[in-house]
């Protein structure tokens, strides 16, 4: 099950104490890397022992977060009419945001575990920008736009050498080309 301390797979209690670690948190402001140390704390096991298992914690925790919301909700229908009577809205806004982004990481759990492994369809030619005539595109497009500017014995023979100081000592610094082919001082 383990190679030199990392776990391959999760154990059959990983479950309950992803739960455990999620009731009562704030999930807006907890993170998965956050959820996986404290997973690897409560199983008894190296801190990156974990790592291998990234994707199931992943769907376990949004899971878990998802039916955590679910619940809140339920509940928060219960209370309406209670809420309706208080004043204070920041608690009724902070469970709409946590459920905002707890649908969110669900849907994007399921979509990326959808579509793993499958390659985007290209899209149609009339969804693709077409850039504007005269406008270079793709590889070979810096090579056509920059044909009309400066070339290397233009700035070589245009281009004046100066003096600058470093610290306490005078440098001068001529135009020259670099091994690279570049232009510059």
């Amino acid at each position: 099950m383990a190679a030199a301390g990392r776990l391959t797979s999760l154990p059959a209690k990983a479950r309950e104490h992803v739960t455990a670690i999620l009731t009562g948190r704030d999930l807006t402001q907890t993170s998965l890397k956050e959820v996986r140390g404290e997973l690897e704390k409560r199983l008894g096991v190296s801190t990156g022992a974990l790592d291998a298992c990234r994707e199931e914690i992943k769907d376990i925790t949004t899971a878990e977060i998802a039916r955590l919301q679910a619940e809140g909700e339920g509940a928060g229908e219960e209370s309406a009419d209670d809420a309706a009577l208080t004043s204070d809205s920041a608690p009724t806004e902070a469970a709409a945001v946590a459920a905002a982004v707890a649908a969110k990481a669900a849907a994007k759990a399921s979509s990326s575990a959808a579509a793993r492994g499958k390659k985007r369809a290209a899209p149609a030619a009339a969804e693709v920008e077409q850039p504007p005539a005269g406008k270079a595109k793709g590889k070979g497009g810096t090579k056509e736009k920059q044909k009309n500017l400066m070339s290397r014995a233009t700035f070589l023979e245009k281009a004046i050498g100066f003096q600058a100081t470093l610290g306490d000592k005078p440098m001068k610094l001529p135009p020259k080309v670099f091994s690279t082919g570049s232009c510059g001082f």
